[in-house]
Parts: C-alpha cells; sequence; structure tokens
C-alpha cells in the first residue's frame, strides 16, 4: 500500500450484495439495449439515405434510360426479373455510375425500371394534383420540369415561374424525392426519423 494512504474495508450483507448485481446487472442490459437501438436507427437512416439517394439518381438518368429502353431491340418479357429485384440490387451497390451502368447494360432491366419509376410519377402527379394546393402542384411540376420533361428547366427558372425562392426549391425537390423514395422502394422508402 502507498505511503498515507489507507485501505478501506466495507461490508455488506448478502441481500445489499445482491441489490447491488442486481442493479449493475440492471444498468447493463440498459446500456446495451440503448446501444443496439442507436445502431438499429443508424443502420435504418442510413438505408432511408440510400433509398433517397438512389430515387434522385434514378431521377437525374431518367431521360437517358428511357431513351436507352425505348431504342433496345430485345424485349421486356425476355428476363423474369421484377422492378423490386432491380430496385434491391442497387441498394447492395455504393457507386452511382456502376447503379447507372448495372440498370443500362441490360435492356430488359433498363425497361422494367423505367417503367416502375413512370408509373411511380404518374402516382405521384395524381397525388400532388388531388392535394389541390399550389404547393402540390409546384412539387411535381419541380421534379418533372428539372428530371422528366424534354423542354427541361433550371431550378432559378421554376423559382421565378413559381414565384418563390431558391431555398423552397430546393425544400419542394428534397420533399417531393422524399415521396418518390417512398412510392418507388414501397414501405421500406418511407423516412425513419
Amino acid at each position: 500500500m502507498e505511503s498515507g494512504k489507507q485501505q478501506v474495508v466495507v461490508q455488506l450483507g448478502e441481500d445489499q450484495l445482491q441489490e447491488m448485481l442486481t442493479r449493475a446487472m440492471e444498468t447493463g442490459v440498459m446500456s446495451g439495449i440503448a446501444k443496439y437501438d442507436e445502431k438499429r436507427r443508424k443502420t435504418a437512416k442510413q438505408i432511408t439515405d440510400r433509398r433517397y439517394h438512389n430515387t434522385k439518381l434514378l431521377l437525374r438518368n431518367f431521360r437517358m434510360l428511357k431513351l436507352n429502353a425505348e431504342n433496345s431491340v430485345f424485349g421486356r418479357t425476355q428476363m423474369g426479373e421484377s422492378a423490386a429485384d432491380v430496385l434491391l440490387s442497387m441498394m447492395d451497390m455504393y457507386d452511382d455510375e456502376m447503379i447507372v451502368e448495372s440498370i443500362r447494360r441490360s435492356a430488359t432491366r433498363t425497361a422494367i425500371i423505367v417503367s416502375h419509376v413512370e408509373t411511380m410519377l404518374k402516382l405521384f402527379e395524381v397525388y400532388c394534383t388531388n392535394e389541390n394546393t399550389d404547393m402540390a402542384a409546384r412539387r411535381y411540376d419541380l421534379i418533372y420540369r428539372m428530371y422528366i420533361a424534354e423542354d427541361k428547366m433550371s431550378r432559378k427558372e421554376l423559382a421565378e415561374k413559381w414565384h418563390v425562392s431558391l431555398d423552397l426549391t430546393y425544400d419542394d425537390e428534397k420533399n417531393s424525392i422524399e415521396s418518390l423514395s417512398a412510392l418507388i422502394f414501397g414501405v421500406d422508402g418511407l423516412t425513419v426519423h
């Protein structure tokens, strides 16, 4: 023992020791559960972020993919893959160019994904139309004009058209892509908070 320090001895009864061990165990279990929950939330957020990113990637490349599908000599029925299969394979890839190339290199996959995205865009349009608000109309118009239409418009042109700030167009785009992500990827596309 170091000089100047006294050793303290504490005596605990069996009940006190058992209570102390129980509290330590409960604290350890609660800490483990909290760490597990945090990891689960993080993983869910990463998946949501990936789906959002992939939705935006599909929108950015939509016209090129559609052109590829329309000019393909192969029919869509040559492969037994569904839109869900193609979307699931996208989730395992982390390189944007690889994702687009993977979809594009297969005429069937391209046709499947283009058809799925077109259908979800139509559903999004119906949803926005049924909302019957300027905000909903603006959000659909922004996505359509920036990503889908042949006569593409810039963000600045859309802000001027709708008499809103550029910042609001970014918010509209984010909200629209979140909605489209839920449509394109299904319930798994919903944002986790």
